[in-house]
């Protein structure tokens, strides 16, 4: 476990930089004063370490169980690496914390697979039985089950790992887009379509999010009237980058699966669009109920719930 560890953040390390450098591109650059990163026991593995067991690691459970009992102490403050406390926003600052955590993990576990005394620190510190994910689990758990090496059992080793790589992608784009990013209401236009069901949704995915100043804003309606011939709309669409900017073309080829709900224009994207914007925040958003969002399926223009359940995505605990 603790080579998997050392190997996740090894690549995880390199990944933030990605992230950073995609918003960074923004215009005027915009700043970061708004980031506050005390939560990287979050990014790092205790959500991971549950989406690792769902993957088929069951066997692997006690190990998890163990990692996320001692994280769990320094998310409480008990022996708290340095340099976790007191991030003001730069990158380098953040980064350090990143590091300082993950020298820490490293140190602790391997201060615990000390064999000494037949392994007499992992005995002191297992004290009692563990509950994870509703199940109880002893130190002879531990002892009974092998933990997967890469070289020697890969497939085994990746269905921890993977999972764990993607919820860290995941959840260090949510961190950043709601404490550095802000809504800005961009544009409003009137259009009209030729009249059929889904001619606006036509509009939208051919002609709108195509247009390079589109590509990074999330795009929403209502119906304003009609004639013979046509269908009329007013269109709003609204950015979420950093200092209100539209989201810059490195953050998009990233982020975005789809332009309007379910159609999707990169697979490889990491989020709906509309997750994105609904969710990234530490309050709910406001569109206005007038403001439709698009439609999900091309029998339609508008979707027939303009509502949704706001989480705050991966860090609920921020949100107000």
């Amino acid at each position: 476990m603790r080579a998997l560890l050392n190997d996740l953040y090894n690549t995880a390390f390199k990944y933030d930089e990605t992230v950073f450098l995609a918003l960074e591109s923004t215009r005027e650059n915009g700043n970061w004063t708004n980031f506050l990163a005390d939560i990287f026991i979050d990014i790092a593995f205790l959500a991971a370490a549950a989406t690792a067991v769902a993957s088929g690691g069951a066997a692997l459970v006690p190990a998890i169980a163990f990692l996320s009992a001692i994280l769990h102490d320094w998310g409480l403050g008990k022996d708290k690496p340095d340099g976790i406390n007191g991030l003001n926003g730069f990158f380098a600052q953040y980064q350090a914390g990143q590091l300082a955590m993950q020298q820490a993990i490293d140190e602790k576990l391997g201060y615990l697979t000390d064999e000494t005394n037949n392994y007499a620190n992992l005995q002191a510190a297992w004290q009692q039985d563990l509950v994870f994910n509703g199940t109880t689990y002893t130190l002879a758990d531990l002892a009974n089950e092998d933990f997967p090496d890469k070289e020697n059992h890969s497939v085994e080793y990746h269905k921890l790992y993977d999972p764990m790589y993607d919820h860290h992608r995941r959840s260090v784009w949510n961190l950043a887009i709601m404490k550095c990013c802000t809504y800005y209401e961009n544009w409003h236009d009137h259009i009209g379509t030729e009249k059929r069901v889904g001619a606006l949704l036509d509009y939208a995915q051919q002609k709108f999010y195509p247009a390079p100043e589109h590509k990074g804003v999330y795009l929403r309606g209502w119906f304003e009237n009609f004639d013979h011939d046509y269908n009329y709309y007013e269109l709003v669409w609204w950015n979420l980058g950093i200092d209100g900017y539209a989201f810059p073309e490195a953050a998009i080829n990233i982020l975005f699966v789809d332009d309007t709900p379910g159609h999707i224009i990169n697979p490889d994207g990491l989020f709906y669009r509309s997750y994105v914007f609904q969710q990234f925040s530490t309050t709910k958003p406001e569109f206005f109920l007038s403001w439709h969002e698009l439609s999900g399926s091309p029998g339609s223009d508008f979707s027939t719930n303009d509502d949704w359940v706001f989480t705050g995505g991966l860090f609920p605990k921020l949100t107000h």
